[in-house]
């Protein structure tokens, strides 16, 4: 699973981006929250392998409608790895 944080700049909401790699593309989550917490919401993340740049960058859309521009370098991806100690 791969994760994205940031703020929506449409609605100003805190956003998270859950998703998988597929064949297809991307498949995932956008959640949504405000800073009151009065708003908590999601909706269903697909983008397309076409869709996505070479860097791995795409762009992602809020539940508000708002546009969010993944940046590659920011994603976290979660490993089921254990670390070595």
């Amino acid at each position: 699973m791969n994760y994205y944080w940031t703020e929506c700049p449409g609605c100003g909401c805190q956003v998270t981006i859950h998703f998988i790699e597929n064949a297809a593309g991307l498949a995932g989550s956008v959640r949504r929250w405000s800073s009151d917490r009065s708003t908590n919401d999601g909706r269903q993340l697909q983008v397309a392998r076409a869709d996505i740049g070479p860097a791995g960058n795409f762009e992602g859309t809020c539940v508000c409608g708002g546009p969010i521009a993944v940046d590659a370098a920011r994603i976290e991806r979660a490993t089921t790895e254990r670390p070595v100690i």
